[in-house]
């Protein structure tokens, strides 16, 4: 697998596979790129599909920069830079979008289209915001998160991972959510606790009104991670944005509804490859 040099010295490895116009997967929190790989597998057919594991995460290094939201978009920046890419779809998945949300402005004319999988633009409620993590989650509580974490990693992970799937999909899937516990168990808990903070003091919602790239919002019905408000607000922000929901699916519907899912990706970046084309942008 290639390996991306960063300036602080991190290291980020990555799969390439495909050719076409670009498509960059972006996970989510305490993940890796191999949560996407049967998507990049099937997508590779009609596209080039570059998968990040991002810094901290593992597969790659932490290196000596803060382990922000910020510093994953700078990294997103410099590994599309390093490469030239141009016209790319990225898709981020939970924390991944927030990632590509705030590297936005840095890719500029480089970045086509955007396809956010579940994600709020704040995690934590007040009075006035109640469409952050559900539950009621707030300010409070990260503290709480962060302590947790730190004291029992595979606990913290045994209670979350179920929590990403679908009802449904935790009583016929079973290997699926072990799977994805195993996974996120193998990631570093000081690392995750990092970026949980930093994800927890942002806030989006001003920022995605100036996000001008078409953007897709997909939304898992069943999700137990965020209400059904979240997503609706982000799709409704954005000024090209659009939103599908997912039955069946929770905050992971890549995986729980591969099929849909695939085909709502394709249809996207087809619509827009087409757009894009009659106005003049970069041939096929």
């Amino acid at each position: 697998m290639p390996v991306h040099a960063l300036p602080d010295g991190a290291t980020m490895s990555y799969a390439d596979a495909g050719v076409g116009a670009p498509l960059l997967l972006v996970h989510g929190w305490a993940a890796n790129g191999g949560f996407f790989q049967d998507l990049s597998v099937r997508l590779a057919a009609n596209h080039r599909v570059l998968t990040l594991t991002l810094r901290g995460h593992p597969g790659s290094t932490p290196g000596a920069a803060p382990l922000t939201i910020e510093t994953l978009a700078d990294d997103i920046a410099h590994f599309v830079s390093a490469l030239d890419l141009k016209s790319i779809t990225a898709l981020g998945w939970s924390m991944g979008a927030m990632a590509l949300w705030a590297a936005a402005p840095k890719l500029g004319a480089r970045l086509a289209g955007v396809i956010v999988e579940d994600m709020a633009p704040r995690l934590t409620n007040d009075d006035v915001w109640s469409e952050g993590l559900s539950g009621g989650y707030g300010t409070a509580d990260v503290a709480i998160t962060l302590e947790e974490i730190r004291a029992d990693w595979p606990a913290y992970v045994a209670r979350f991972a179920p929590r990403m799937f679908a009802p449904g999909i935790r009583d016929s899937r079973p290997e699926l959510i072990s799977w994805a516990r195993a996974e996120m168990s193998r990631a570093d808990p000081e690392v995750m606790a990092s970026y949980w903070a930093s994800m927890a003091r942002q806030d989006f919602r001003a920022a995605l009104a100036r996000i001008e790239t078409p953007m897709l919002v997909i939304h898992g019905r069943d999700s137990q991670v965020y209400p059904d408000g979240a997503t609706a607000f982000v799709a409704r922000t954005a000024p090209r944005g659009q939103r599908t929901l997912i039955s069946g699916a929770g905050h992971v519907p890549h995986l729980e509804a591969p099929e849909e899912f695939l085909t709502e990706i394709e249809t996207f970046v087809r619509t827009e490859r087409r757009i894009e084309l009659r106005s003049g942008g970069a041939g096929p």
